[in-house]
Formats: structure tokens, sequence, C-alpha cells
């Protein structure tokens, strides 16, 4: 009998959420690819740059960051990409709001707030960095249950 796993993921199908652990102002990125439009697929390189509405500077942006901006600020659910670059490994995310427009009710949206913009950072989506291999700086968040 081997002593391998019968599959060889890097990533557990069972993350579902990160929970931030400080603060993530300024630690979401949005990833712009250089390839040709409609074929997204972050293996011809691309940078990676601060998600506008996860800069403290940017104007209205108070609904989102209220969301990363602490331990236990909010939710952060995994959206199920990963890019490797440069031997550093990021994960898309999208946050998920605790209220709408003031209020504690987020039924009508399931947590997704924001609107999209065209360039990849849609309904406060953007990509957290989970180092590799000691490679980078880790994003302070911890996975957090399903």
């Amino acid at each position: 009998m081997t002593s391998l796993l019968s599959n060889t993921r890097q990533m557990s199908n069972e993350i579902g959420y990160f929970i931030p652990l400080a603060s993530l102002i300024g630690k979401i990125y949005l990833h712009t690819d250089p390839s040709p439009a409609g074929l997204n697929t972050g293996l011809n390189g691309g940078t990676f740059s601060t998600a506008m509405w996860a800069n403290s500077i940017a104007p209205g942006n108070g609904p989102a960051l209220s969301s990363i901006n602490a331990a236990g600020a909010g939710l952060l659910k995994d959206m199920g990409r990963t890019i490797v670059s440069s031997l550093r490994t990021f994960r898309k995310i999208q946050v998920v709001r605790t209220g709408v427009n003031g209020s504690n009710s987020t039924l009508s949206t399931f947590g997704v707030g924001g609107a999209a913009d065209g360039i990849g950072q849609d309904y406060y989506t953007g990509y957290i960095e989970l180092g590799f291999e000691g490679n980078g700086v880790p994003a302070p968040v911890a996975h957090f249950g399903r």
C-alpha cells in the first residue's frame, strides 16, 4: 500500500472562507492579465497592484474597508482561483459584507456588495498573497470553516 494521497491537489477544496487576523487594507490585490481579452488564464504573467476598494485613501470605500480593517472584522470567500507568480502564490477572494447600507441584513445579496467595474475587482473581489515555500509575505488570514 502506498503512503501517497489519492490525489495531488495543492489547495484544499474544503477551505470555503478566510478570516482576517489583522488589517488587510492595502493587502488585497488586483491582477491585470496581459493576455488577449477573453483569455484570462493567469499563465502569461501579468501584474499585481492594490485593489482600489481595498485602499484606505480611495473615497467611498467605507463598507468594504470595515470588513477587512481588523482581526475578525469580516469574511473572505475563497473564489477557487490560484495564481503563482515569481514564486509567490495568490488566491482570489471576495469580501462577504456583514451589513449593506448601514443595515444588519444581507439576505437579499448574501453579503455581496460593490459593483461591476470591468477591470477585475468586481463586487469586492481581489487576490490575497498566501506565500509559497518561504517566498512572499502572506496576508494575515486564517482558514475559516465551510
